[in-house]
């Protein structure tokens, strides 16, 4: 956008390709940052200045920042209605597209380009995770942010929404405010869980057997042995000549009787009870 500095008087000189840009197109302009650098910010005594802060818009003061562009995917139609009149008041919320079926609505975002999806619950949480990787696909709206709106149980699901390539989720009962307030968060790239998921307390490890108690048959110390070695099961498999499911069926029921949680820590007993020799 080309500015003429002619001593203290400074003008902007709009552009005239195929008539008059849009105001959006102006604003993009005045936002470049090699506009900036050119010295655009410095045309501070221009008049009158707009809400969005940019001295040069020549609305007078009409114009208003963009909207959040916000696609709803609620397969209950009453749902769906109360939640576009909750967000509707809002000046800086518009819900500009809205579908019953995750599955079916993945052009539709494609076409819409939507800020933030707001993804209704659908039977399971795996059938949400699934739409929520398939409308951030290529085909779908891979640059929107995706809210689900349920709740996420425990601190696993969250992270399987986060996986998932979700922003977080809330779940519709909470009161009108923080959903509206949810939403704002989530357009400006905060990631949220409403309410706070309840962390999964870890399951109390079993208590250790001494091996001359944990009955072990001799095919399960034998296991137990070549894991001590640093064997896979494959390895451990064609050492004894086993099929890699039994010798995966020994190792389980060796690790359950003599109360190790995993490989590493039965490979460890194996060692201390001095089944390597």
């Amino acid at each position: 956008m080309p500015a003429l500095t002619r001593g203290s008087t400074r003008t902007l000189r709009p552009p005239t390709r195929r008539g008059t840009r849009s105001l959006d197109a102006l604003h993009t302009e005045i936002d470049n940052p090699l506009d900036l650098l050119a010295g655009h910010q410095l045309l501070t005594d221009a008049a009158p200045t707009c809400a969005c802060g940019h001295p040069l818009c020549p609305s007078g003061g009409a114009h208003r920042p963009a909207a959040t562009r916000i696609f709803l995917i609620e397969r209950h139609p009453v749902v769906s209605a109360g939640l576009r009149s909750l967000l509707a008041p809002d000046p800086e919320l518009a819900v500009i597209g809205t579908a019953t079926d995750a599955a079916h609505a993945v052009a539709a975002v494609h076409r819409a380009r939507p800020d933030l999806i707001l993804l209704g619950r659908g039977p399971g949480l795996d059938a949400d995770l699934a739409a929520v990787a398939a409308l951030r696909r290529p085909e779908g709206a891979p640059d929107a942010r995706v809210l689900l709106l349920r709740r996420a149980a425990t601190t696993t699901e969250a992270s399987r929404i986060l996986m998932a390539g979700g922003s977080g989720c809330f779940p519709l009962d909470l009161p009108p405010d923080r959903i509206i307030d949810a939403v704002h968060l989530a357009a400006a790239g905060a990631t949220l869980f409403l309410p706070a998921p309840t962390p999964l307390r870890p399951h109390p490890a079993p208590a250790e057997r001494p091996l001359d108690q944990a009955g072990l048959t001799d095919r399960e110390r034998q296991v137990l042995t070549q894991l001590a070695l640093g064997l896979s099961n494959a390895e451990i498999a064609r050492r004894l000549t086993l099929a890699e499911a039994t010798v995966k069926k020994h190792l389980t029921h060796a690790m359950r009787k003599t109360g190790q949680s995993d490989r590493l820590r039965a490979a460890l007993y194996a060692v201390r009870h001095g089944l390597t020799g």
